[in-house]
């Protein structure tokens, strides 16, 4: 596929596009926080690809290549945006306040959910939602992350773990 979008193939690339665009922006909404900022990142990393397409070793698989794409720009994303926070801090700017809950239990299920899931360090959040929530398989999430299968079934068992007795004290 790679090798015909290198010639300029737009359906070949058409099939890449529609074969990563998901998991690649799932994987970058994880590193940016953000779905639009996710779509920015992924658009600018097929970008990359239709560039680079012809300079890439046909020989190497393209999803771990594709996937560090993502990776560093999603991390030059969020450098860029935390430069942007901290002048805006500097200079005073309007901080976002989210709406409040309608129900005061929903509100605090929810809060319970969110003080779990930062409990978690950032690889085994990372690794629980994309398998547990988001129904990616750990073969696709190792790709992603650039990891062992191994390690991602590790990172799920102990976001479990620890999940499960973040909530229990909860209750």
């Amino acid at each position: 596929m790679l090798a015909g979008a290198a010639r300029g193939d737009a359906a070949a690339f058409g099939v890449l596009v529609r074969r990563y665009i998901r998991p690649a922006t799932l994987l970058a909404a994880q590193l940016v926080g953000d779905r639009d900022d996710a779509e920015d990142v992924v658009q600018d990393a097929f970008g990359v690809v239709y560039r680079g397409a012809r300079g890439f070793d046909a020989e190497r698989p393209f999803a771990p290549w594709f996937y560090a794409i993502v990776r560093r720009l999603a991390a030059n994303r969020r450098a860029r945006e935390a430069r942007r926070a901290r002048l805006l801090r500097w200079f005073g700017g309007k901080q976002h306040v989210p709406p409040p809950d309608a129900a005061l239990e929903a509100r605090a299920q929810i809060e319970e959910i969110r003080d779990g899931m930062r409990a978690l360090p950032p690889m085994q959040r990372a690794c629980f939602e994309l398998v547990a929530l988001r129904d990616l398989s750990v073969a696709e999430v190792a790709t992603m992350h650039g990891i062992s299968e191994a390690t991602v079934r590790q990172h799920v068992f102990r976001a479990r773990a620890t999940l499960r007795s973040v909530l229990k004290e909860a209750e």
